[in-house]
């Protein structure tokens, strides 16, 4: 987008927050004394989380790191839910056709002026990538059928899932408006093909959505980065061994927090 280049980082995501009626709330896990949260997860303004840098958020996805994930596999007990995995492939972004033919799918479902991002497409096309993701609730990457249509709160636009919850207490979207605005959205409301068919999401007022509704990034990039380093900073904290390349970002991560708490 032009602005990028004439505005500041964090003007451009007052700007992003500002223009959607949803609350702007990052939902993460627990960490620890800098971040305490007594739940399985917990929410924190997206406009007090620690700055990325746009190197991260590239589309290219060059942190995810193989050999972090070894580390992790090491400590893992094999009674643990586990949905990441090390892999052999080199290229972390190699297409797998399955998960291409997902996303595909969902492409071919929205109207036919609204395109998909290259990067979400690049790694919901990629197992190898989405395996990468480490995560201490066992969450996992899965796609629908098809994007639902979001007409709540005024809004005109198209909805769907890529990242859930193992018991499904929390699901992650895609949300796009019909002009090609978009944003990462979170809920406890299972937007899902099931329960439309059912009818089960004609209930939903807009005073429901608001409250249980909320923007947790602005891209997609920053969503996946974000639950990265997160994940990996919980299992950090758990004792887990991290390797080099991974523990600097995981420091850098943290010292906002602690600057903040001085």
């Amino acid at each position: 987008m032009y602005f990028r280049q004439i505005v500041s980082p964090s003007l451009i995501i007052f700007i992003m927050i500002s223009s959607f009626p949803f609350q702007a709330i990052w939902y993460g896990v627990d960490l620890g004394v800098v971040r305490p949260i007594n739940a399985t997860y917990g929410g924190e303004p997206l406009d007090k989380l620690p700055p990325i840098a746009e190197e991260h958020l590239d589309g290219n996805f060059a942190y995810l790191s193989n050999t972090a994930i070894q580390e992790l596999e090491k400590g893992m007990s094999q009674h643990v839910a586990i949905t990441f995995k090390s892999t052999h492939e080199p290229d972390i972004l190699a297409e797998d056709a399955k998960w291409k033919a997902k996303i595909d799918q969902v492409q071919r479902s929205l109207p036919s002026h609204i395109q998909l991002p290259d990067s979400l497409v690049k790694f919901m096309s990629s197992s190898v990538a989405q395996h990468l993701i480490p995560s201490c609730t066992a969450c996992y990457f899965d796609l629908p059928t098809q994007a639902l249509p979001f007409h709540w709160l005024g809004e005109n636009g198209y909805i769907f899932h890529f990242y859930r919850d193992q018991q499904d207490c929390v699901f992650w979207y895609y949300y796009v408006r019909d002009y090609g605005e978009a944003c990462i959205l979170t809920s406890a409301i299972p937007f899902l093909d099931e329960y439309a068919e059912d009818g089960e999401l004609e209930g939903l007022t807009d005073d429901i959505v608001k409250r249980e509704v909320f923007m947790t990034a602005t891209t997609f990039e920053e969503f996946i980065y974000r639950t990265w380093i997160e994940n990996f900073l919980w299992f950090s904290m758990d004792g887990e061994e991290l390797d080099p390349a991974t523990k600097q970002l995981s420091e850098a991560y943290l010292e906002h927090y602690q600057k903040k708490n001085v």
